[in-house]
């Protein structure tokens, strides 16, 4: 055992950049939150923040190690994040956490900046991926809204199906890529900075164009393919079902239809202030009684705040405002767009604000 990676173990972790190619455009809010001097879209609309999942694109665009995160600041030379969690699984994610999930993290963080509208697609959920995909986990998945792009007039997110439709009238839809019906089937719900959406494995949903992103989810890339067309890509019909017979994967497409209440009350989160601390606070984003899955927080930190791990392990990204973050071996400097793993065995922390600071802070599925 490597006496210095341990060592690791013990302090918050910088993380290296991470983008991931997607079938579609965006990334350049991402590229300005990092400072960029020439922010720009691609085809790499997404950061996967500490994620310890291999991003399973189709066809020639899959490139084995894609989506897996790598420390480069205070070791030897780079290593995986996955590696690290390997050998000290329970220093990096808590003992009550491995106990229940093993040396996975059980959370994938993604900031995601979408150019334009995404293509409508649902993921499995926990019992599917067990039964047919040989995996304990699905993908439930929750948006925190950043930022919109001005140009954009109407953001907006498609979610959940407003009307009735029959699963054989709904797959001959698919097959005739019928977008426009689909579109028209689904609740679309106007988005701005600060909202909070949270997408239930089996609903449908798509994101609209000039929407930028803090996107937690279970940790997979499973993704059941509803719109088979978009300017980077088209999808084959294998690779729409999860490599799975049609009808059976969309055997967990959720045909229910929400009333407008419904989505309001069920689908977006209205965020709560769960404490404070002189001038700053903790603000939870989406909790626990929402979903067992993942919880997300904002951290407001106008001079000082205290946190503790509490035997958790859970990913930071700095939004907006310079600071740094004390800990029992040192000090992290903070600034925004910067991103860190933050290990269990860390325990009391402080954040020091020089200007305000803003810090996005993403929890795991809870143990």
């Amino acid at each position: 055992m490597d006496a210095s990676l341990k060592r690791i173990t013990q302090t918050p972790i910088v993380l290296e950049p991470n983008r991931v190619w997607r079938f579609y455009d965006g990334g350049k809010m991402i590229d300005r939150l990092k400072g960029l001097a020439n922010p720009k879209d691609s085809l790499y609309p997404e950061e996967w923040v500490g994620s310890c999942v291999q991003a399973s694109n189709p066809g020639v665009h899959f490139r084995k190690g894609e989506g897996l995160a790598v420390i480069g600041t205070g070791v030897p030379e780079p290593i995986p994040l996955k590696s690290l969690i390997e050998q000290f699984p329970e220093e990096m994610l808590g003992a009550k956490h491995v106990k229940t999930h093993g040396s996975n993290p059980a959370l994938l963080v993604k900031l995601l900046d979408a150019a334009i509208r995404l293509i409508i697609h649902a993921h499995p959920s926990k019992a599917f991926a067990r039964t047919h995909l040989n995996d304990c986990f699905g993908k439930t998945e929750a948006w925190f809204v950043l930022e919109t792009r001005p140009e954009v007039e109407d953001p907006y997110v498609l979610i959940a199906f407003k009307d009735e439709v029959s699963r054989p009238r709904y797959k001959e839809m698919m097959l005739m890529n019928n977008t426009e019906e689909m579109m028209r089937l689904m609740h679309r719900v106007p988005v701005k900075a600060g909202d909070v959406v949270y997408v239930k494995a089996g609903v449908p949903h798509a994101i609209g164009e000039g929407i930028f992103m803090v996107e937690l989810q279970e940790p997979s890339d499973y993704s059941i393919i509803l719109e088979q067309t978009c300017p980077a890509y088209t999808f084959r019909q294998d690779e729409c079902y999860l490599g799975l017979d049609p009808d059976t994967t969309l055997s967990v497409i959720d045909h229910r239809v929400y009333s407008p209440e419904e989505v309001r009350r069920e689908l977006v989160i209205k965020p709560k202030v769960v404490r404070r601390e002189g001038e700053s606070a903790e603000v939870e984003l989406l909790g626990y009684d929402t979903t067992e899955c993942f919880s997300g927080h904002r951290l407001e930190v106008k001079k000082t705040l205290s946190d503790a791990t509490q035997d958790r392990g859970s990913i930071l990204i700095v939004l907006d405002g310079e600071g740094k973050l004390v800990h029992n071996h040192g000090e992290i400097p903070l600034k925004r767009g910067v991103e860190l793993f933050l290990p269990a065995a860390v325990g009391n922390h402080e954040f020091e604000a020089r200007s305000e600071l803003t810090i996005f802070k993403a929890l795991p599925a809870q143990a």
